[in-house]
């Protein structure tokens, strides 16, 4: 083993030689061969070992049990077997849809002019119970009337690997809010972004998509669903935040990038872009800018709020 060192430290401080006979690789097999000896030694040891301790403890329970006896036998019982107590199935909910569901995360929120609403994110409850976190058709809902039954609902929903209820934000500042579902679990939190409708045929409910002509150089396509995001971590920052403009209330999704990581004189590498939410189910994107600044010791000016457009940032459990 000592030979082996030596040949090693001096092999890593010249760089690996030319080896056209093959010495150096005979060698490193040499070397790994007796490192896999080794190990299967220590291996069957150990099995031996564990194997003893096995036979020991059989042999001693043998020796030291006491007698078991019979019912009617001398006066005795037979030793009682307590069984594993079986899961709780979780509890299953009506919230208007036909069916029964589970796994329920909710926020409430103003869906129809001056009337306190509900949207729930569920789990369709399948013939054999509650199907697993992630499992089985995922529904978003909506009460819109405030009597706690769902007026509209919208699924499958595409979850990554569920989907949960997170936020309520009034984005386009007209009084009545839209909804943010979790579509993505993750540090940094996935988010897509609904929108409840009232007509003369009732609520409406879908996600919303960009408007043409979209901006394909982004990734950004027209109909697509926008993927927004919203956290960070160690050099990276996703935020969403709500302005104001003259043309009506706006979200902003800002994604940034420290460089160089961890650097006295990093900057910010961000790109920001800005939506505005029409009456179709479609947001149009106003602004898509590019910029730069340093990464000071307090948050950026591009950071998110404790609210946003209105809602608090994070879903209430239902």
């Amino acid at each position: 083993m000592a030979l082996d060192e030596r040949l090693q430290r001096e092999l890593d401080r010249v760089g690996r030689p030319a080896d056209p006979s093959g010495v150096y690789e005979e060698l490193i097999r040499r070397r790994e061969r007796r490192r896999m000896a080794r190990r299967l030694t220590v291996g069957g040891v150990s099995v031996a070992v564990v194997a003893a301790c096995i036979v020991g403890v059989v042999i001693l329970s043998r020796v030291f049990a006491p007698t078991e006896t019979r019912p009617g036998g001398a006066g005795g019982v037979a030793p009682s077997v307590q069984p594993t107590p079986a899961d709780v199935p979780p509890t299953e909910k009506d919230i208007g849809l036909g069916f029964a569901v589970c796994n329920v995360t909710s926020v409430s929120g103003v869906f129809a002019p001056g009337v306190d609403g509900t949207a729930w994110v569920a789990t369709k409850t399948g013939d054999v119970g509650c199907p697993s976190l992630g499992d089985g058709v995922q529904v978003l809902a909506v009460d819109v009337s405030g009597d706690g039954v769902a007026d509209t609902s919208f699924g499958p929903l595409e979850c990554d690997p569920w989907c949960s209820a997170f936020a309520s934000p009034d984005v386009d500042g007209d009084g009545t809010d839209e909804l943010l579902i979790q579509n993505i679990q993750f540090s940094i939190v996935g988010l897509k972004l609904f929108e409840v409708q009232l007509g003369d045929g009732g609520a409406a409910l879908g996600p919303v998509t960009v408007a043409p002509p979209g901006y394909p150089r982004g990734g950004l396509e027209a109909g697509a669903e926008p993927q927004l995001w919203l956290g960070g971590d160690a050099f990276d920052v996703d935020t969403l935040r709500c302005e104001d403009s003259p043309e009506g209330r706006v979200l902003i999704h800002t994604t940034a990038t420290e460089d160089p990581p961890d650097s006295t004189d990093a900057v910010w590498r961000a790109t920001e872009t800005t939506y505005s939410l029409n009456d179709d189910f479609t947001a149009s994107i106003v602004q898509v800018r590019k910029f730069t600044e340093p990464v000071g010791p307090g948050p950026p000016s591009f950071q998110s709020g404790e609210t946003l457009c209105g809602s608090n940032l994070g879903p209430s459990q239902s």
